[in-house]
């Protein structure tokens, strides 16, 4: 082979073990939430989160300084208010509610997989502070907005309810009423009303917001990737905190949900009728929270009147069949806050099909770690005749070798004559130079939907296998790591190479580069990958056992 295709060769061969490591790779680790700043006190509280929402978004700054600046006289009657607090429960999900700057000071996971030693479920917000709160935009230059004074961040008086799992509050001024009722359903669902009412005989604009947030819990990992998200029903824009970090991620449009996620939960609002006017994503100057930020259309109520937005929400883990069964708020498609890679809608339904299929394991064998093996040896099947076709063209390669070797001295001075022998030996010899790349690529998709679905099975979460004491985790003791180098290694020395360049390069970068990656994957994916690499190692020693020839590619 010249230096030609050689060169082109390995620039193919590098570009897949990129593809492989973007896919795999996760984005640098955030910082990891300050619990000294966590516990605060709810002046510090307020202020750093006014501060850092307002500084990535411009249109609301000037407005919300003016509501909590010139609100005092407005609001005098809720200061004597007392805080108050609560706790709606399900088998699920336990939501803390408060009536003090925000709705909401806790989602805590109820299920025993999330449990800790103590009995306390995972706080899916990641903090302590409130969230969730209700507001109104003053608008900007193209925007209207509202006419009267709220204060965003007080506290409210809290009502009696009317049935079980329900917190109402209530804010009132001199110019507006807001009526506020939260209340949680059945599993990661809930509903949020919030009735808006013209206190005064005049005419008054008002544009409704809401914020939630975020937190980034101690140990998030790098793998753990926190997003915003704004869906449109035609695409989800995502942002990651270091796309907000100057600027507020936007979507203007017919906003249907916008949500707050990390690998496995998801936070999400989802305006009934799916027509919330926008969306903003931001961060804080520690980057170790992400806000939310939702608005409606500006409305205009007459003296006396008043109107009624309806929302639905999802705090919960991010398991394909809860999203795409969502029916507080119909046709929301909260399935679309799944990450399927690249190749999108086929990743999806390979996905999917290997998701059953590892259940399906799991009901058999009540083991997750062994359900992974298992979905390993029926991957490997399918792809058997992809890794087949590869092998032998990279053994027939090395029998022809000497004759490449023959044509590239005896034509050196002779670049056309020399490519036009080298085809014509391929030719003779039923060699393809592409055929070992090709099952490669094909295979790249299946790759990614694997680990695409894995990052939906939370199932996986807090789950041991082995020494592994969690299969949502890295190996802390990296044997996993380390033997998957040592194995991919010696296969790549067991394998038939073209020539001693493409050895070395297959020989040391493929197994370094994996080894690195596997260091902070997740280690269900790493048991995947090294039950591939040994049964990979197995048909390399079957395949290139001496005395075997190969076949001639059709």
């Amino acid at each position: 082979m010249d230096t030609q295709r050689r060169t082109l060769l390995a620039i193919i061969i590098c570009v897949l073990i990129w593809l492989v490591y973007a896919g795999i790779f996760p984005p640098p680790e955030m910082p990891a939430q300050d619990d000294a700043k966590v516990v605060e006190t709810k002046k510090a509280e307020k202020s750093s989160k006014e501060g850092s929402e307002e500084s990535a978004d411009a249109d609301d700054e000037d407005a919300e300084d003016e509501e909590d600046a010139d609100d005092a006289s407005a609001s005098s009657s809720n200061q004597k208010l007392e805080r108050a607090t609560g706790r709606l429960e399900n088998g699920l999900l336990a939501l803390n509610v408060t009536n003090a700057g925000g709705l909401l000071e806790r989602a805590e996971m109820r299920s025993p997989q999330f449990l800790d030693e103590n009995g306390e479920g995972l706080d899916l917000l990641g903090n302590s502070k409130p969230t969730l709160t209700i507001g109104f935009d003053r608008g900007g230059e193209d925007e209207e907005g509202t006419d009267f004074k709220f204060k965003r961040n007080t506290v409210w008086e809290v009502l009696e309810s009317e049935r079980a799992n329900e917190w109402k509050l209530r804010h009132t001024t001199d110019e507006v009423e807001v009526l506020a009722t939260l209340t949680l359903g059945d599993a990661y669902e809930g509903l949020l009303k919030v009735r808006v009412k013209n206190k005064t005989s005049d005419a008054q604009r008002h544009r409704l917001t809401l914020r939630t947030e975020f937190a980034l819990p101690e140990e998030a990992s790098r793998y753990d990737i926190h997003r915003g998200m704004c869906s449109t029903g035609e695409d989800v824009s995502d942002f990651s905190v270091d796309d907000v970090e100057e600027e507020a991620g936007r979507v203007k449009g017919r906003v249907h949900w916008m949500a707050l996620d990390s690998k496995y939960f998801v936070a999400a609002l989802i305006p009934e009728n799916l027509d919330a006017s926008k969306c903003a994503i931001t961060t804080n100057e520690a980057q170790n929270a992400l806000f939310g930020r939702l608005a409606f259309n500006t409305k205009e109520l007459g003296a006396n009147e008043s109107e009624t937005y309806t929302l639905g929400l999802y705090f919960g883990t991010k398991e394909i069949e809860r999203l795409e069964g969502y029916a507080t708020i119909e046709g929301a498609h909260l399935e679309g806050s799944i990450d399927w890679g690249w190749f999108g809608a086929l990743n999806r339904t390979l996905g999917k099909l290997m998701l059953r299929l590892l259940r399906w394991f799991y009901s058999l064998t009540g083991i997750w770690g062994v359900s992974i093996l298992l979905l390993t040896v029926v991957v490997k099947a399918v792809t058997l005749p992809l890794t087949l076709k590869q092998m032998n063209s990279m053994k027939r390669m090395k029998e022809i070798q000497p004759k490449i070797e023959e044509i590239k001295e005896k034509y050196k001075d002779d670049r056309v004559r020399q490519g036009q022998e080298m085809q014509a030996l391929f030719q003779r010899s039923g060699v393809n130079p592409l055929a070992g790349c090709l099952p490669l690529v094909i295979q790249m998709p299946i790759w990614i939907a694997l680990y695409a679905m894995l990052g939906t099975v939370v199932e996986l979460y807090r789950e041991p296998f082995l020494w592994l004491p969690d299969l949502t985790g890295p190996d802390p003791y990296f044997i996993l790591p380390l033997a998957m180098g040592a194995l991919m290694f010696l296969q790549t020395r067991l394998q038939p190479a073209m020539d001693s360049q493409q050895a070395k390069m297959m020989s040391i970068m493929m197994p370094g580069i994996f080894t690195v990656m596997m260091l902070f994957l997740p280690s269900g994916l790493g048991v995947y990958i090294f039950a591939n690499v040994v049964l990979s190692l197995i048909q390399t020693v079957i395949q290139v056992r001496p005395g075997k020839p190969a076949a001639a590619e059709s």
